[in-house]
């Protein structure tokens, strides 16, 4: 009688637990985001401000016939970059390498012959350039100026530019998105205004970014030929451009 009992129950448990199975989940209709009617709005934020610092990019290149004397020249020019640069109290951590390349040189290839035919030959090295590219940054921007005409005239000979930006900038990035985050909420409330919705409320939320670029016209850099070609420069003003976008679960007024 026992056992006939015990495999009675046991049969209507694993029933039961077989309609269970069986049975919707309550709620999940109503929880799977995916389903929900939704409206997505994004907006961007930007903030101009003042730079406080300045990456200037150098390079030392030497060329000539024999790998040694031309790197042994190359190394003596950045050698006297790096002097002038601690002569400007720029410390060491804020100079850094940037590439270092040795390039073959080889003439230039033979004409080809009237008859049509050239021969193979292995390209002759007749010398090497080494290039040392630096980027050098300063601080102090009253002296960007008096930087760049110096190293250029020590032993960098090649310039690509200015790069300003900011010592800190997360409190700049942090109003940039705070920024965006109330320009994408007013734009998604205008929109439910607009069209009889209701948003119901945020499902997500989602940062594009925060990047600082320099407003074209903002800055220049030009040779004043009157004050013995020193460099004549104006940081102007850099943007700090965020983004977000604001994903809203709406319904019908």
């Amino acid at each position: 009688m026992s056992t006939t009992m015990n495999a009675s129950t046991l049969v209507n448990g694993v029933v039961l637990g077989f309609l269970l199975l069986l049975l919707p989940v309550s709620g999940w209709a109503e929880t799977n985001d995916e389903d929900l009617p939704r409206l997505t709005v994004s907006a961007e934020g930007m903030i101009n401000v003042s730079p406080d610092k300045a990456v200037l990019s150098f390079a030392v290149e030497t060329v000539g016939e024999k790998l040694s004397d031309v790197q042994q020249e190359n190394q003596e020019r950045v050698a006297k970059v790096l002097e002038e640069c601690r002569g400007f109290n720029i410390p060491s951590e804020f100079i850094q390498t940037t590439s270092l390349n040795v390039i073959p040189e080889y003439p230039p290839p033979p004409r080809r012959p009237t008859d049509g035919t050239l021969e193979n030959s292995v390209p002759r090295i007749i010398g090497y350039r080494v290039v040392h590219q630096v980027n050098v940054e300063v601080r102090n921007l009253e002296v960007v100026g008096k930087v760049v005409d110096r190293l250029l005239q020590v032993g960098a000979n090649r310039f690509s530019g200015i790069a300003w930006g900011l010592q800190n900038e997360q409190p700049t990035k942090l109003e940039v998105l705070k920024q965006a985050s109330a320009q994408a909420q007013s734009k998604a409330e205008a929109l439910a205004q607009a069209l009889n919705l209701k948003l119901v409320r945020m499902i997500n939320v989602s940062e594009g970014g925060v990047s600082p670029s320099p407003p074209e016209g903002r800055y220049r850099m030009a040779m004043a030929m009157d004050s013995g070609g020193e460099a004549s420069v104006s940081a102007g003003e850099i943007s700090i451009r965020g983004s977000v976008l604001l994903v809203y679960e709406i319904s019908q007024k």
